[in-house]
């Protein structure tokens, strides 16, 4: 029987939102899946858009070898993802790998953000790079698929919250090279709320941004939360070096212009996160 084609434009629209909600909106209304394997099947082809092989899908989700069991188990999944996104196409099988289609990874906040990130690298100047990263920073309403617990996806959840760290440090960068101290502690402050672990060089440059901006007592206050949390958490005590910045700021002493972060470990840790496994993912997956 010759097998049929489907054009994708006869398909309802869709609309995924994966970043601090879930949610699938087929034609405006909510995907009904019925069965949650096929829900966490769509999740886990979304986390990975370049596909991904049966035998890989089976052991992933259910932890099943192929067999006859296990095979029509994932027909029946793949035909339900399809049923619930009304759309027969949704799914594509090219050399024995299953991926989404264009069409369904475009309709997802995760691509948008992504674009947007991309959009930030390719700019050619400093408004059109805030712009983009600003926009990527909004799209991320919060972590990734919140309410799923498996390893791929507290894997997947820990590479996007390093891509929007990456967007956060990219902003507070432009601010800092326009002496703009407060939008560039605004976003560091962002950054180190969402992984306090990024480097204490980091801490010390919200209290500088801070003091500059003419909140010193913003900037003792937030060393005093990282002096807690040191000692709470790593059991360990500030640097000296911030311990002295701190005494400066306490004293209202001059600050010394702190070293442009053009050349320092700022942008170094930018570029590590650019070459994170998510953004190479995403950007030439989707």
């Amino acid at each position: 029987m010759k097998r049929l084609s489907y054009r994708s434009e006869q398909a309802p629209p869709t609309q995924v939102r994966t970043l601090g909600q879930v949610e699938v909106l087929v034609a405006g209304r909510p995907a009904i899946w019925h069965a949650h394997t096929a829900e966490e099947l769509f999740f886990y082809l979304l986390s990975y858009p370049e596909g991904r092989s049966k035998a890989e899908i089976l052991e992933t989700l259910w932890g099943l070898d192929p067999d006859p069991v296990a095979n029509n188990r994932f027909r029946v999944t793949l035909f339900r993802v399809r049923t619930a996104l009304q759309n027969p196409a949704a799914v594509q099988e090219d050399h024995g790998r299953y991926r989404l289609s264009e069409t369904i990874l475009r309709s997802s906040d995760l691509y948008s953000f992504y674009q947007a990130l991309a959009e930030g690298q390719r700019a050619s100047c400093d408004t059109a790079r805030l712009e983009a990263y600003q926009k990527a920073i909004a799209l991320y309403q919060g972590d990734y698929l919140p309410g799923f617990a498996n390893n791929w996806v507290s894997e997947a959840r820990e590479e996007h919250r390093t891509a929007y760290i990456q967007a956060l440090l990219e902003v507070a960068l432009i601010y800092y090279d326009r002496a703009d101290w407060r939008q560039a502690a605004l976003y560091l402050q962002q950054a180190l709320k969402k992984d306090p672990y990024l480097g204490e060089n980091y801490h010390q440059r919200l209290m500088w941004c801070l003091a500059a901006a003419g909140d010193s007592y913003g900037a003792i206050e937030h060393y005093r939360r990282f002096t807690k949390f040191l000692r709470e958490e790593l059991g360990d005590t500030p640097m000296p070096e911030t311990q002295a910045l701190a005494e400066r700021i306490k004293q209202n002493q001059l600050l010394l212009p702190y070293h442009n972060p053009s050349s320092s470990s700022l942008t170094g840790h930018v570029n590590q996160l650019a070459t994170a496994p998510a953004l190479q993912l995403h950007r030439s997956g989707l």
